[in-house]
Parts: structure tokens; sequence; C-alpha cells
């Protein structure tokens, strides 16, 4: 038996064409929403039957209606609530045939299940708020339909509500026959409601639809393109909050802007509109003409810290591109998600490239790879995941996931770099034109690559989208003094990956004397570079060119000592730092008294006096991480806190008065020249602070809540006060609660609280997570806030690999599964690695993941369940 309960078959053709739905969605008192669905169809084949999928619904009435008439046929119909499927029997009709069916049903909004329409954050003195979320199934918990990407048809939406909402929202254009003010209008029958009609005449499939009845305060803007189409703009904020979107208003302008020059898209419909929703399982979600963004996101103010606002940047661009990459151009099956994700992510990348240092923006993207928690690599050395085109799944959630998100990224990425980017161009050109308006799936997306650049990427495909696993790279290096030739030997596994490899030789001034890209298909391959001296070093896999590791056999500490200092690709002399570090904390790994290496202190020395380097590449040089980047390492988790402690001691002990002045020469409190500006200086001071922290006395406790106490960021507060919840100041509890009491009433200020909270090392943080848990402000239905209280244990190594933390993570795995399944098996991430564990840490895992699945059995939670059971080998 499969672990899986949908595999590829599951995904047969459709049995009709799905043209229009009329739908009628009622708001009734009592958390209850009476729908009416009216969907005209045409056969492909002659049916008798048709099966819908439908879920939590209350099924009402099937009718066969004629021609839009209001009364119709009673038609029989069998809800198979188990399998979440309404079927219908109708007269018999053949193919081509039109026929109309209607529905009438009752949906039952959640506050915890955040698909189909849910309760949202409701405001003070307003009606109930509620959102919708359709992806991947949502549409089935409003009404029965075709859930499915192919199902793409035309809509006519009319809502009725309350008349104290300030807005009733849907896809498409409302209605200027029925509403010429653009406005809804109260019912006749109760002025104490209103209604209003939209018309989607574009096809769409049923996972964007968007529902939205609310109380929003609305910042309007527009712009107007090259061509001299003028959008609407608007933003739907929570009340009191419209100059915390003015910053996202610009951002959203150029982004648009910046889509029509760099990817030729022109946005359709006439108003874009972006709404704050406060609950959600993701950042953002496009539903055609209507972005909904989570309010921690969408919203730039005190509160906001430097990764957000970078996020804030992404995820705007992000939710514009799907208009062209998901609404317009759509997947044709869930397995095919990674399509509409990756290519977009690729589009979001290169925007934020543009407006912050390209070289930190790519050093994060690598960050996110290699995380240890959630990073596309960790999951894959599990052996869980991996495959981007999946071989099943059991809740399509299960998707949504950094495979999907990061690195089927990093394979669009190598597919530009090997084909260039004027045939990437010409191939994207030929898919979104071809499929315009239609379904496409990965063959016919590579299929246009292949025809424009006449390449044959049937390896690339095969390799990196139906495999679990990444290149292990080896190379060395030699050069013949009598030729004049430098030889990069590279060796790969036995079923070899292609992948592009940019490489360099530096001269002894740190200059480049070649680059190039070349690509690898073998298992054994060589580069020759003729006529050329001998090079200082080899820079290899510029850029991280390939998702994957590499070993440079040939490079040796002085080597990379030397690459760290000269080599003028930023990215790749960070990353030979960081190799650098990685042997020492390796070696301290292995055996705690190792001696550091004169050559690691001396680099880490000259980095830190060097006035050159800019604030955001010094600070990523300086940094010193817990995980290794050796991966035969990722479980030594005790090993790996006490070398980072130790690295950090030595660095303290030896540098303290650099580290101290450097801190001090670092003003972060004015404002600064930039955004990017600001950011690039945080990120240095705050990084030299938490080298400085590593001595844990008054001093230093001092210095940390002088911080804290200065800071005019989001930013600045955060770290100081995560900084000082891991030492052992009796001022620690006081100034929590302080900052609790001012933050606790803001969404994003809680969150940035909470992570404070959990991100504690003493021995009280369990006891201070349950404290927050209890308070009365704290709700574990909300998201946000689980995801800021719970998550960080995942990656807190020196609390939770013990006894108590493994047993904490147990329970809340039990506790949160009911409640929310996407923050849980991120949290169930962290025993990932069971079978590589340690002794007594790897007994105590198993114990933990077995009670786990005996609580969480298979028909209540089966992606839990299963994701359980593959750690445990099963």
């Amino acid at each position: 038996m499969s672990r899986y309960k949908y595999l590829h078959k599951d995904f047969a053709k459709l049995p009709v064409f799905l043209d229009h739905c009329t739908i009628f969605i009622n708001f009734q008192p009592h958390n209850q929403v009476h729908v009416t669905n009216t969907m005209r169809l045409r056969a492909k084949d002659t049916l008798s039957s048709i099966v819908l999928n439908a879920k939590n619904l209350k099924i009402e009435s099937v009718e066969w209606v004629e021609h839009d008439a209001a009364d119709g046929t009673m038609l029989e119909h069998e809800y198979d609530t188990e399998n979440n499927h309404l079927i219908i029997q109708i007269p018999t009709v053949k193919t081509g045939e039109e026929f109309s069916i209607r529905i009438r049903n009752i949906c039952e909004p959640s506050d915890h299940i955040l698909e189909g329409i849910y309760k949202d954050v409701t405001p003070k003195d307003a009606p109930q708020q509620y959102m919708s979320q359709c992806q991947q199934w949502g549409f089935q918990r409003i009404t029965p339909i075709f859930d499915d990407c192919r199902a793409k048809c035309t809509y006519t939406t009319t809502i009725e509500a309350d008349a104290r909402y300030t807005h009733l929202i849907s896809n498409g254009n409302i209605d200027r026959s029925l509403h010429p003010d653009g406005r809804p209008m109260l019912t006749p029958q109760d002025p104490a409601r209103q209604m209003i009609t939209y018309r989607n005449e574009v096809p769409m499939a049923p996972y964007l639809f968007c529902i939205c009845v609310g109380t929003w305060d609305v910042l309007d803007d527009g712009i107007t393109l090259p061509t001299g189409k003028h959008v609407k703009l608007e933003y739907l904020v929570p009340k009191g909050h419209v100059n915390d979107v003015k910053i996202p208003m610009r951002i959203l302008k150029d982004s648009i802007q910046w889509v029509f020059r760099t990817q030729d898209y022109e946005y359709s419909h006439d108003t874009y509109r972006t709404i704050c929703m406060s609950k959600s399982n993701f950042g953002g979600m496009e539903n055609v003409g209507n972005t909904t963004i989570v309010t921690d996101a969408a919203l730039i103010d005190e509160h906001t810290t430097d990764q957000s606002l970078i996020y804030a940047h992404s995820v705007i661009v992000h939710e514009f591109e799907h208009n062209q990459c998901g609404s317009e151009t759509t997947m044709e099956s869930p397995f095919d998600l990674w399509l509409n994700e990756a290519f977009t992510v690729d589009v979001e990348r290169q925007y934020v490239q543009e407006i912050f240092d390209k070289d930190i923006i790519r050093l994060d993207q690598i960050d996110t790879i290699r995380h240890p928690l959630i990073g596309p690599l960790a999951i894959e050395d599990s052996g869980r995941a991996g495959r981007i085109v999946r071989e099943g799944f059991n809740d399509p959630d299960e998707l949504i996931d950094s495979v999907t998100y990061v690195k089927a990224a990093e394979v669009i990425r190598m597919l530009r770099l090997i084909l260039g980017d004027d045939k990437f161009k010409e191939g994207k050109t030929l898919y979104f034109r071809r499929y315009h308006g239609g379904n496409a799936n990965t063959d016919q997306f590579f299929a246009c690559f292949e025809e424009v650049s006449g390449t044959d990427l049937a390896q690339f495909k095969q390799e990196w989208l139906h495999r679990i696993g990444y290149p292990k790279v080896q190379t060395s290096e030699s050069y013949d003094e009598e030729s004049r030739t430098y030889t990069i030997s590279i060796e790969q596994d036995k079923k070899p990956f292609h992948f592009p490899l940019t490489i360099a030789l530096i001269d002894e001034d740190g200059n480049d004397m070649v680059e190039q890209t070349i690509e690898v298909k073998e298992t054994v391959q060589e580069i020759k570079i003729h006529d050329i001296d001998r090079p200082s070093f080899a820079s290899l896999n510029r850029g991280s060119s390939f998702y994957g590791i590499i070993h440079n056999k040939s490079q040796d500490n002085k080597t990379l000592a030397m690459q760290a200092r000269y080599d003028p690709n930023i990215f790749n002399r960070v990353d030979a730092m960081r190799r650098l570090t990685d042997i020492e904390r390796v070696a301290l790994m292995e055996d705690e008294h190792h001696q550091i290496s004169e050559v690691w202190l001396s680099t880490y020395a000259k980095t830190l006096l060097d006035q050159e380097i800019s604030d955001p590449i010094k600070a990523y040089m300086l940094r010193i991480d817990e995980t290794p980047l050796n991966r035969e390492y990722l479980t030594w988790y005790p090993e790996m806190v006490r070398a980072r402690e130790q690295l950090a001691l030595k660095v303290y002990d030896e540098f303290h008065e650099s580290l101290l002045s450097s801190f001090e020469s670092i003003d972060t409190y004015a404002t600064a020249p930039s955004l990017q500006e600001g950011i690039m200086r945080r990120m240095l001071k705050n990084t030299l602070l938490s080298l400085l922290a590593v001595d844990d006395n008054p001093q230093v406790h001092d210095m940390i809540i002088a911080h804290y106490l200065k800071a005019t960021t989001a930013q600045d507060r955060v770290s100081a006060l995560a900084l000082l919840n891991r030492s052992s100041s009796d001022q620690r509890h006081a100034i929590l609660e302080q900052v609790y009491e001012k933050w606790h009433s803001h969404l994003s200020g809680y969150a940035n609280y909470l992570r404070i909270i959990a991100s504690g090392t003493n021995k009280d943080v369990f006891e201070m997570i349950q404290a927050e848990q209890e308070r009365e402000t704290f709700d574990i239905k909300q998201p946000t806030w689980s995801r800021a209280l719970f998550l960080p244990l995942a990656v807190n190594n020196k609390v939770l690999w013990t006894e108590q933390g493994i047993v904490w993570m147990r329970d809340k795995i039990i506790e949160l599964a009911p409640i929310n399944m996407t923050t849980t098996t991120r949290l169930l991430n962290a025993f990932q690695f069971a079978s590589r564990l340690k002794e007594p840490l790897q007994q105590m895992v198993i114990a933990a993941l077995t009670e786990i699945t005996v609580q969480i059995p298979k028909d209540v939670q089966p992606t839990i369940h299963e994701q359980a059971r593959t750690y445990l080998g099963k």
C-alpha cells in the first residue's frame, strides 16, 4: 500500500469543461455561510453522473437547471464524506452538450482550519471578519466544484453580508450595470444588509477564487504603465494603519513597473488589491486581482525587522508576478505546483537583488538552502523528500516547502546559467505565449526551452526533478608549467547530474585571469584552461552556481585563507572564510582540546580590521554559526554548541578591544540615508555584539541593555533582547516583562517578543514558553504567534537536545497537530535525522517519534503520521 493518499493516476482528465460559475454567497449570523452555485458545463464524453469535490459542507439541494431558470429539477445525489465527493446522477448528456447544475449548501468557517472561508481576527466593534484560502483545495470547503487546476472558468459572484462591513471582495471587476458607483448596495428587503456583484471574465482555476468580507481602512493609489493602461491600486489594512502601508505601496508600484520592464508582462485587470489577513499559514496568496498578505508582513512600522523588510519586497513582487505565472498560465496539477512557484521565486529574487546588495541576497539564499530545520539540503539528507515532482502526497499543503520554493528555484537559476540569458528569455516567452489562459505541465515547460535553444534537457530534467538528492562534487587541480595548462578534475555521483559550474582563476594581485561557466554532465570530467600563467588559486562554484556541495581536495587552510582575503567574487570570498571556520569547528567537535589554528585567527583578525570590506560582508565573514558546513556532522548537536562557544570565546579573548571599538564606531541609532544602508550597518553592529556577548558578565549585560535602550529600529531592539535572554543578567526577566507590556497589543511586536522568549538558552526557557502560552493574550490558533513561540525551539540546539527538550518537542507536536498541520510539520522536522543521532539522543527521539505515531493516527492526520513513520525508517 502506498504511503500517499494521492498519486499521479488520480488526476485523470476531467469529464467536462467547466465554462462558468454563477455564485451567490450569503454571510449569515451565527457563523453560517449560505452558498448557491450554478455551474454551466459541457460534456467531454457521454455522461450520466458527475463527481464533484466537497469537503465539510451541508448539502441542501442539487438541481438540474434549464437556461438559468429559477426552478430546477431535483437530482439524486450521494455525499461521500470520507472521500470528500458529491456524486450526482444526471440525465444522460452526449459529448459536447451543455448543461447546468445548481447546488445550494452551507459552510461553517473555522477559526483554525485556514482553508476555504475562515474566521480572521475581527476589529473592535465590527462584525466577524472572514478571509478565504483556496490553494490548493480550499474551494471545495465553500461549495462543491471540480477542484482541479484545469477547471478554469469565468465567474459571476454576488456577495451578501452585514451592511457594517466596509468591503465585500471577490475576483474580477465590479458589475457597473448593477453598481454604477462601484460600491455595494443595500438589499431592498433588509437595509441592515448589503450586496455586490463581481464579474471575472478571465478563466480562472478554482484555487485562485477569493472571497473576503471585513472591515478595513484603505490606501488608494494607481499606476500608469508605459502602454497607457492605468491600474487602480488598493491596500486594505487594519483600522488606523494606513500610514504603515505607504512604503509597501511604493514597493508595489515599483514592482509592477519592474515586472513590465523585465518580464514583458502587463496586468490585465482594472484594479489590483492587496488585503491584509491576520491569520495564514503562508506569507501571501495570489487570488487574481486580490492578493492576500499576512498582516505581519504587509505592514512596515516600528516592529518591522530588517529581514521582514526584505521579505516585504519579496512577497509583494512574488504575488504580483503570480498574475502571469499561476493565474494566466496555470499548472496542470499539484504535481506541477513547482512550476508556478519556482519561476515566480526566480523573478522575485531578481527584483530583490536589484533593490539590495546582490551578494548579501545571494548569501541569504544559500543560508536558506543550508537551513538545518527546513532547508532543502536537510530535507533531502533526511531521505523523506527532495523530489521536486513528487511521487504522491497526503495533503497538498505538503508541497508548500523549501523543495518547491528553494531547491526548485535553484533549478530555474541553473537552467538560465546553462542556456544563457537570451535563450532563457526566449524559452519563457514562448511558454507564456503558448499556454496563456490555459494549463501547462512540467514536460511542456521544458519543451519550450529545448525548442528555442536546441539543447537536450532530458538528463537535467530527470535528475533534478524526479530524484531525491543533489550533486556531491569533488575537485582537484593541477598546473603544467611546460604547456601552461591548468586542469580541474571533477568527480560526482555514478548517476551524474547535469549542472552549471562557474569557475575562475585568480592571480597574485586578486584579479580574475579567466572566468567561465561550463556544463558538467559526466561522473568524471576535466576542464583544461590553456595558455595561462600559474594562478594563485581557483575560485570554484562562484555564486553557488549549482545546488549541492563541493569539496576542493587541492585546497588547504592557507589557500582558503588567501581566497578569503583576495577573491574578487564576494560570494566566494565569504564562503572561503566560512569553510575555513568550518575546519576549526569540526576539529573542535571531534576534540574539545583542539588548538585553534593561527591561520584561522590571523585571517579572522585581518577581516575584522579591514576597512575596505563592506559592513554586511564583514558581518557574514565574522559570524560564527553552530551548524557545520560539513554535512557528516549535522547531528552532532551538543558538540556543535560547544564548538561554537569555544570559537567565539577565542575570538573574544584575542580581539576583545577591536570588537568593542568596531561595535562602538557603528551608529545605527541615527536615521540612515536609506533603508538599505540602515540594514547593512545593523548587520555588522549586531554581529559584533553577539561576539562580545559570549563573555557573560555584568559589563556585557550593561552593553546589551544600553543597545536595546538606544535602539531606534526593531532590528536592534530584537537583537539586543535575544542576547539578553540568553544571558545570566539579573535584569533579564524584568526587562522582558516590560517589553511584553509594550509589544503584546501589536501583531508583529508580539511575534517578535515571542521569538525572543523561545530563543533563550537558559534552563528556564521551557517554563517561560509555558508561561507565555498560558497568558490570556496568546492564541495558539493564531499561526503567526504559534510559529513565533514554538518554531525557534526546533533550532535551539542547546536546550532541545536534552531529555527535557525532546519530551517538550514530542508533546508540542501532539498538541499542535489537530490545530495547525503546517506548523506541526516544521516542528517535526527537528527529528528528521533520528537515524543518524548518537546515543542516548537517538533512543529518546525514536521513543518520541513512536509516541507521535500512536497519538496522531493516520486516519486523523496522515501527513504528520507518515512524516513521523518515515523518520522512524518505516
